[in-house]
């Protein structure tokens, strides 16, 4: 059975990598440029350890929201990659550099998006303000060798995982002033953001009344940020001297919605039973009735989903993003006019919606319209630069135009967001023999190729 990896604290996988990557211990701080390296060694480390959820529905979603706080922050010193894994514990760390990670079990145990916003924006300030690259300068061995343990978990067993995760919690904490400075900065974003800061409060809340009924049975989360009434205190004051407040006007929460899609990952033939039991109960309620096309698009019953979601719009046809399913739907039924007019409705509401974009995207490919749907790919590039698969779309577009050249670019840039640098670099070089010794394209092509060799 594979362990979940504990700890928010950046400093264990700087540890990690110093030993298991890097070849020694760090001596020094670490500068910026070291630890966008970490950060990029880190992932790659990762993806073969860990099963990350590809599911555009999830990824985006996340990426949407963090991308919104990091806008709230300014002045962004990391290229910033945010990923979803999947995994029941509730959990999230994150990485030196820019990288976010958050569990699954996270996001399918927060109430609302404002408390997911909330732990996105705290690990951003950690990261931003370079907490991680302080704690770095520690050399123990005892710090070290208990880092690697919990990130070789699925090797090393449960049992050394205990051992291991006891020693980092008691070395790795964030100081008390780093994690005041991620609270107060992090409810300033999230205001900022149209976020609700008081969320944050209400997370810690549950998480302390959680810990307090059953402490065995803490979540991996609070191993590395301890919780206490006077922080939860803190930031309540916080909150109040900054004179921060709810946003007067709320988008309709997509959490619920993410949620279900977790849950149908997981276990699909019980979910959608789950489902169908509801929607018999409210046979003419909305949201049951949308909710079983969802599980039913997600397990293959098209016939099914497509009756569900459009008995949907005639109950309520301002239900959100039932448009996009319903479009998604309409391509796997072959009803390809229903499946234009349900985008078009859908992207008059939410023009910048790269989901929307991206399934619309795939209605041309399926009509042989190829330049079209490069169009749509390069608008998700534009609503969600570090999501990889627009850019693997675009290549495999441009191939059907016999466009060689950008088609071994885009290829290369999403292997460069996959972080596997050796096929980013034979797909630059690829591209390059495409184009004249003159063309300007062939210039940043050449310059890429070599800030990734520099370890740029």
């Amino acid at each position: 059975m594979r362990m979940p990896l504990y700890g928010l604290a950046v400093v264990s996988v700087v540890a990690c990598l110093a030993v298991a990557c890097l070849g020694a211990p760090a001596a020094h701080a670490l500068s910026q440029q070291e630890e966008i390296r970490i950060s990029r060694e880190f992932r790659q480390a990762a993806r073969q350890r860990l099963k990350f959820v590809e599911d555009p529905e999830v990824e985006l979603y996340v990426d949407g929201m963090a991308r919104r706080i990091l806008e709230a922050v300014g002045n962004i010193r990391y290229p910033y990659r945010f990923f979803v894994i999947q995994d029941d514990s509730m959990n999230a760390f994150a990485v030196p550099g820019g990288s976010i990670f958050l569990h699954s079990g996270l996001i399918e145990r927060v109430e609302t998006s404002d408390e997911l916003a909330s732990v996105v924006a705290h690990e951003i300030v950690h990261v931003n303000a370079r907490h991680f690259a302080r704690l770095s300068s520690a050399s123990d061995a005892t710090m070290l060798l208990g880092v690697l343990g919990v990130f070789l978990a699925p090797v090393l067993g449960p049992a050394a995982l205990a051992g291991q995760a006891v020693a980092m919690s008691r070395q790795l904490e964030f100081s008390r002033q780093m994690e005041e400075q991620a609270d107060n900065l992090g409810v300033s974003y999230l205001a900022r953001a149209g976020y609700d800061p008081q969320a944050a409060v209400d997370f810690m809340n549950r998480l302390y009344q959680e810990r307090t009924l059953n402490p065995v049975g803490s979540p991996p989360y609070l191993m590395t940020h301890p919780l206490t009434d006077k922080r939860i205190g803190n930031l309540v004051a916080s909150i109040r001297t900054r004179g921060l407040r709810r946003p007067r006007f709320r988008d309709v929460d997509e959490i619920h919605r993410v949620k279900l899609v977790i849950e149908l990952r997981n276990d699909p033939q019980a979910v959608v039973e789950r489902l169908r039991k509801a929607h018999d109960r409210h046979p003419e309620a909305a949201m049951p009735t949308y909710s079983l096309g969802i599980g039913y698009a997600a397990t293959g019953r098209w016939i099914g989903a497509r009756a569900m979601l459009e008995r949907a719009a005639r109950l309520n046809p301002a239900i959100p993003n039932l448009d996009r399913d319903l479009g998604r739907t309409y391509i796997h039924t072959e009803e390809l006019a229903k499946a234009h007019a349900a985008f078009d409705r859908m992207l008059k509401r939410k023009p910048d919606d790269p989901i929307t974009h991206l399934y619309r995207g795939q209605l041309f490919e399926k009509e042989s319209r190829f330049r079209q749907a490069a169009g749509s790919y390069l608008r998700v590039r534009q609503f969600a630069p570090s999501w990889p698969e627009a850019a693997r779309r675009l290549g495999y577009a441009y191939r059907k135009l016999n466009q060689p050249g950008k088609a071994h670019y885009y290829l290369a840039q999403s292997y460069l967001l996959r972080d596997e640098i050796g096929k980013a670099i034979d797909s630059l070089e690829r591209a390059a023999q495409h184009y004249e010794p003159d063309s300007p394209r062939l210039q940043v092509i050449e310059d890429e190729i070599a800030a990734i060799r520099a370890g740029g």
